[in-house]
């Protein structure tokens, strides 16, 4: 048996969630797993180490160990979009308004606590007050927290339905399902995390076009009112992205990144899903034309938005909120501040 008994031993905390039956289907995925890497050049004590380390990692940054760094970012009528990036996974988005706050994708189930602990700490009350939810996929680092918060998320429908099937790789066929599966389990039970049994939907029939993407709904809170745009599924089948044209935010989810204003260990971290299934996105080269489209259409939104004095910020699902320089490359709009939780 390649998962050997030191090993389940050493993974036991993480793995606790699991029933018998689950737990022995997640064996038989990981030695299958195993074995599908090895034969690509990654040797079984390396990939068992890169599952071994996903728990170590969310361990130490969780509770004392957490921090993260944030921009605040001043919007109209006295409203705050606070992002924070959390230290093992997506951003966090939220709207501070005189109505409630928003949230845009919730960060791993298990930094919850430590991100409303955060909130307190910078001046932005909890999350008793959240009223709106929208997550943008299914992975883990951007809707695991769904169901801690007092109002149903909202998600596309194929995203419930990718939650549902258990594996990233639902509706998007690539020849590496066991392996999609696994890191699925794997980061899902490590990470804690807590999705509702009921969810909202969004539409799904386009109303309209934003370039190669369908405007498939709008979602309206406070003063806000945000076009929803179905990605291509090049990440993960039913991916959105959000755009507000008032306040001029894009809202990339995993189709856009700044990995380099990422820290060096949340970029060590980001790594290891891809050395475990091979590319984090389901279809890469669909992933390569929704990069460039959605830079295409930042562009022409950015020089529309300068004729009025404004410029595009562009919320991508990893790194800083960034706006495109004078090359057309992404450059944070403002210097992150920093948040620890052993010295707040």
């Amino acid at each position: 048996m390649m998962l050997d008994t030191g090993f389940l031993k050493r993974i036991a905390p993480y793995i606790e969630p699991l029933t018998k039956e689950e737990l022995a289907e997640y064996i038989a995925e990981g030695e299958e797993s195993v074995r599908i890497r090895e034969a690509e050049g990654v040797s079984p004590a390396e990939y068992l180490q890169l599952v071994e380390n996903i728990g170590l990692y969310l361990g130490k940054t969780t509770g004392a160990g957490f921090d993260s760094h944030y921009q605040k970012i001043p919007l109209r009528n006295d409203k705050t979009l606070l992002v924070v990036q959390l230290p093992g996974g997506g951003n966090m988005n939220v709207f501070l308004t005189s109505e409630g706050k928003m949230i845009l994708d919730t960060g791993y189930g298990c930094y919850f606590n430590d991100c409303e602990r955060m909130l307190r700490s910078v001046g932005a009350g909890d999350f008793s007050d959240v009223k709106f939810v929208v997550c943008t996929h299914g992975d883990a680092d951007h809707c695991g927290a769904a169901g801690h918060f007092p109002v149903l998320p909202v998600m596309h429908p194929v995203t419930k339905a990718l939650l549902e099937d258990g594996s990233r790789g639902y509706a998007s066929p690539n020849g590496r399902e066991i392996l999609e599966k696994f890191y699925t389990t794997t980061i899902n039970t490590y990470s804690r995390m807590n999705v509702p049994a009921t969810v909202r939907f969004c539409k799904t029939e386009p109303i309209g076009k934003r370039g190669l993407f369908s405007v498939i709904d709008t979602f309206a809170f406070a003063d806000m009112r945000f076009e929803v745009w179905a990605s291509l599924g090049g990440h993960i089948a039913g991916q959105v992205f959000l755009y507000e044209p008032d306040e001029g935010l894009l809202f990339t989810s995993d189709a856009l990144l700044n990995f380099a204003t990422l820290t060096k260990e949340r970029a060590d971290y980001s790594s290891i899903a891809d050395s475990m299934i091979g590319s984090v996105n389901v279809n890469s080269e669909t992933a390569r034309i929704e990069r460039r489209e959605l830079m295409r259409i930042a562009k022409e939104l950015d020089s529309e938005l300068k004729r009025t004095g404004r410029r595009l910020l562009i919320c991508c699902g990893h790194g800083a909120v960034s706006i495109l320089d004078e090359n057309g490359m992404l450059s944070p709009y403002s210097e992150p501040l920093y948040y620890a939780a052993g010295s707040s």
